[in-house]
């Protein structure tokens, strides 16, 4: 028989669980299951755990956690009893599927004291590796809610949506690590249910993309998914601080700057999002009303500000588009953000707010 038979007899012996069936009783618990069904789960499971017993079959996704919680140990460590006591080599690697076992405690002493040492056989971080089930650690941290998680991406690797891909970047020790994640509009929620706007909008930053390109691929971009902009307009936190006026430095590819012969530009601006939350709430006044107002009546004040500060002789010198990028048509190297509404509405009290934005010719 293999490691996972043997390891599992063993500490079943020492839970003082004689059989296999009792065992899956107490997995049905885990999860949930009770009174007869509990019974009737281990009878119709007997015949599987036996085959993932003979490792005929892998261990069944739905047993890992409640394994873990009824043997305290991790994964890991039922696979291979001796997991822990390897050296951490390329050569000589403990496991590769502990990520399931840390997301699920979310404890960050754990994450700081062990998680970061995981190596895959490749000697690279367990971050980019997938388990028999191809999820990634993300996939737990989604799963798990492992809001600790999160924050440790986010401190430790700076862990940043690039929206143009669908994958997130990871920085540590100035290497970069992609990973594509079909699921980052969970992963959102998740963030967003954290409550902190700053950490928030440093994953998911709409700056770089705007004061790259100017523009957004509807249909590849996270910012123009609906999904996304509801939860900007659901969440207080969010949607306030997409007003918050602040500087944006934006480091300047190797070809961008041999051309300006400077390394970054800084940009002082609000939150590139503001437009796409805009048109989103004309569209669905009925929900979104209130927010629409606040945004129309902050950007009558801000616009003409920018308006102020940037001293325009002549409107029309001026363009911009769906998304609020303004520039001077002498100067395609020159980005400003304004607040910007081209949608009918049948609502008058909307409709007087827009008609007070200034206008200018669209590119």
């Amino acid at each position: 028989m293999g490691n996972l038979k043997n390891n599992i007899d063993h500490y079943m012996n020492l839970k003082s669980i004689k059989k296999y069936s009792h065992l899956l009783i107490d997995i049905a618990h885990e999860l949930g299951i009770n009174g007869q069904a509990a019974y009737d789960f281990a009878d119709r499971e007997k015949s599987n755990f036996s085959k993932m017993l003979k490792e005929e079959r892998p261990l069944k996704y739905d047993f890992i956690i409640p394994l873990e919680k009824i043997f305290g140990i991790s994964l890991a460590r039922l696979l291979y009893e001796d997991a822990y006591k390897l050296p951490v080599e390329k050569e000589n690697v403990p496991f590769n599927k502990g990520f399931r076992y840390y997301a699920y405690l979310d404890d960050p002493k754990l994450y700081k004291d062990e998680f970061d040492v995981l190596l895959a056989n490749d000697g690279r971080s367990i971050l980019t590796q997938t388990d028999e089930f191809g999820k990634t650690f993300l996939d737990y941290v989604v799963e798990y809610h492992s809001v600790n998680g999160v924050r440790y991406l986010h401190d430790e690797y700076g862990i940043k949506l690039k929206w143009y891909h669908n994958q997130f970047e990871f920085r540590k020790d100035k290497g970069i690590t992609w990973i594509h994640f079909e699921n980052c509009i969970e992963f959102a929620r998740l963030v967003a249910s954290m409550n902190d706007a700053e950490l928030f909008n440093s994953i998911y930053d709409s700056y770089n993309m705007f004061y790259r390109l100017g523009f957004y691929d509807v249909d590849d971009c996270i910012f123009c998914n609906n999904d996304y902009l509801e939860l900007i307009l659901d969440n207080e936190n969010l949607f306030q601080s997409i007003f918050d006026e602040k500087p944006y430095v934006l480091e300047l590819s190797n070809s961008a700057k041999r051309k300006k012969q400077v390394d970054s530009i800084t940009y002082r601006s609000i939150n590139p999002i503001i437009n796409n939350c805009l048109r989103y709430a004309l569209e669905h006044l009925d929900k979104y009303k209130q927010r629409a107002l606040a945004i129309l009546k902050f950007g009558i004040d801000y616009n003409r500000k920018k308006i102020a500060a940037i001293d325009f002789n002549n409107c029309y010198n001026y363009i911009c588009n769906e998304l609020g990028a303004l520039k001077n048509i002498n100067d395609n190297d020159f980005y400003e953000l304004i607040i910007f509404a081209d949608i009918e509405t049948s609502d008058e009290e909307i409709n007087v707010l827009i008609s007070q934005l200034p206008k200018f010719k669209k590119y």
